[in-house]
């Protein structure tokens, strides 16, 4: 793999990791539900292979994620589908809880581009 291949597969596997874990599932589990070995799932959460297009459905599926949002392509549609799933977390939420996350937002968006520079 070439090293902006190589990137784009840990930041793909970093991803489906993210996911994994807020659904409190270990790796043996998502393999398990994926139909692949835990150490095929553990070279695909860290880059250090490629996909194929069944197998990527397949971590999509049992981890009731969109596409778009694992492969976080920097497309309009993408960008909207982001929007738009913010919008869900907050549409349950108070003033109060929809202010608070609002600056937590903020305050992260800030330490991030901090880090960055």
């Amino acid at each position: 793999m070439t090293d902006l291949n190589t990137k784009k597969m840990k930041d793909v596997g970093s991803r489906i990791r993210e996911v994994r874990k807020s659904k409190h599932l270990s790796q043996d589990e998502l393999a398990e539900m994926v139909k692949i070995s835990t150490s095929h799932m553990s070279d695909v959460e860290n880059g250090k292979t490629n996909i194929s297009l069944d197998v990527f459905m397949r971590i999509t599926e049992a981890l009731q994620v969109s596409s778009d949002w694992i492969l976080r392509t920097n497309v309009p549609t993408v960008a909207h589908l982001q929007s738009g799933e913010i919008a869900d977390i907050l549409s349950d939420c108070s003033a109060s809880e929809t202010q608070a996350l609002i600056k937590l937002l903020r305050n992260i968006k800030s330490a991030l581009r901090e880090v960055r520079d």
